[in-house]
């Protein structure tokens, strides 16, 4: 007989219908060539029958196993492995039984091995024997064992990172995983946050904006999204982060989720902050300089020029009357006196009105606008055009002053450096937003930036722009000129 022979029946006392039982299940485990080991017990749990492939896996051949209770084949106290005769019972009671673990070869190495054990029964109902069904996985566990021990130090790498907040994201944006650094960074245990959706962590603002669903879109699409600003603590205090979100692919492409790493910039941020409010504090000095000078300059230019006329205008007339000349040229005299003394007081108001025109106090920001382009296109001879569409948009006091000092700034610019023939100043609704656009066509600068300006003029715009958390750009723009274009939320322009 083969080594995949069987131990007989022999027994004389055995009836016609337990040795075609026996036949029938061991003809059964014969059958069945190939990478299984396809063996059968009797009832006790006593090896009736052996296979080719039971004899490559566990090194027993036929003549060594047949007879022998199968427990030979589990190493003494196995950590995690339920006894062979609750195994067999189990069997019995359900039918079968179905686990992993370790088992031992004839030479004292183990295997790791899947083995399902089913109940063979008679057409009584009786048990027969069992039947079972052994695969070699040892390869199989040693390579998910290494994996496993992979995962564990990589786990334990990213655990390790403090500075950084690394989770997994489902591909709809759960949490499905959460480092230290994210515990540390953001406020949340583990347990609080796993199974939660990302978009917690973004501000009200920026979940009505549809931002979290937009950067999950643009890193499946696009391989990985990154974007600054401000993420919100489980405490409820925001902090500046910097976000990047990639996809994680399969074999096949199919998208299985997302990882996340968050750096918290705050302190980051808050020195750019104070790096721009020293730049800031610096350019403004400058500014208030420069405006002095210009004020004087204009009260020593032009009005004091006035005053100059105006005063030797009066001595004259004075001598005209005290000699008692009153001739129809010390009339033209008088008349030439009213008039400088109009076009004085035309000065004065100019000047004030730069400083602060009532008008704005009077009747809003948009006449303010209108009257500010009339004047700057009578002074400097430039076609002005303005496009002034806010509908009943209510500004509030902070607001219109920043935008009015906005739009005269960016004149002003214009008017110094420009050397430009038109000029359009609009102020309109966008969507949720407030667009205050200043076009010139002009020479354009010559280092236009949308981040650094270098101008104090356009620095003095920026910082208006930022207290009103808004966004501004200066560009050339492609047809020539230059353009300001500033973007501002309603909710910080209008009053409450």
């Amino acid at each position: 007989m083969s080594s995949a022979s069987a131990r007989g029946t022999g027994d004389d006392k055995a009836g016609p219908e337990d040795k075609a039982s026996g036949e029938h299940r061991y003809h059964l485990a014969m059958d069945i060539e190939g990478e299984f080991a396809i063996f059968t017990l009797d009832t006790h749990g006593q090896v009736e029958t052996w296979n080719a492939a039971a004899e490559r896996i566990t090194g027993y051949e036929a003549g060594e196993i047949l007879g022998e209770p199968f427990s030979v084949l589990y190493p003494g106290a196995s950590a995690g492995m339920p006894d062979p005769s609750d195994i067999l019972a189990r069997a019995a009671a359900t039918g079968q039984a179905c686990y992993e673990g370790w088992y031992a070869r004839k030479d004292g190495t183990r295997f790791w091995a899947s083995v399902l054990i089913v109940a063979q029964r008679r057409q009584q109902g009786d048990l027969a024997g069992f039947a079972a069904v052994t695969n070699d996985f040892s390869h199989r566990h040693l390579i998910e064992a290494r994996l496993r021990r992979s995962e564990q130090r990589l786990q334990a790498m990213i655990d390790s990172v403090e500075d950084y907040a690394i989770f997994m994201l489902s591909p709809t944006g759960e949490v499905t995983s959460w480092n230290t650094g994210a515990q540390r960074i953001k406020g949340y245990c583990a347990a609080e946050i796993i199974g939660c959706h990302f978009s917690v962590f973004y501000p009200p603002e920026a979940r009505a904006a549809g931002l979290p669903e937009r950067m999950l879109e643009t890193a499946s699409m696009q391989g990985r999204s990154e974007a600054e600003g401000w993420r919100i603590r489980r405490d409820g205090s925001r902090f500046w982060a910097d976000a990047i979100i990639t996809p994680i692919r399969d074999d096949k492409g199919a998208l299985q989720g997302f990882t996340k790493v968050t750096r918290d910039l705050t302190e980051h941020k808050r020195l750019e902050q104070l790096e721009h409010l020293g730049e800031l504090a610096v350019a403004t000095e400058r500014a208030r300089e420069e405006e002095k000078k210009r004020i004087a300059r204009e009260l020593h230019d032009d009005l004091g020029q006035q005053l100059t006329a105006l005063k030797m205008s009066a001595v004259v007339l004075q001598q005209e009357v005290e000699a008692g000349h009153y001739t129809s040229a010390t009339a033209a005299k008088a008349r030439g006196l009213v008039g400088q003394a109009d076009d004085t007081m035309s000065a004065i108001r100019r000047i004030a009105s730069n400083l602060r025109p009532t008008m704005l106090d009077d009747l809003g920001l948009l006449p303010a606008v209108e009257w500010l382009a009339d004047e700057f296109g009578k002074r400097y001879g430039i076609k002005v055009k303005t496009q002034l569409s806010v509908g009943e948009l209510d500004f509030s006091d902070t607001a219109a002053t920043a935008i009015f000092r906005i739009v005269q700034e960016a004149l002003t610019n214009v008017a110094r450096h420009a050397f430009a023939t038109e000029v359009v100043v609009a102020i309109e609704l966008e969507s949720q937003e407030c667009e205050v656009r200043i076009d010139d066509n002009g020479r354009g600068a010559a280092s236009a930036t949308g981040n650094k300006p270098d101008s104090l003029g356009l620095l003095g715009i920026r910082e208006r722009v930022r207290q009103l958390n808004g966004d501004a750009s200066f560009v050339n723009r492609s047809d020539g000129g230059f353009r300001v274009q500033i973007r501002l939320p309603i909710d910080t322009i209008v009053r409450r």
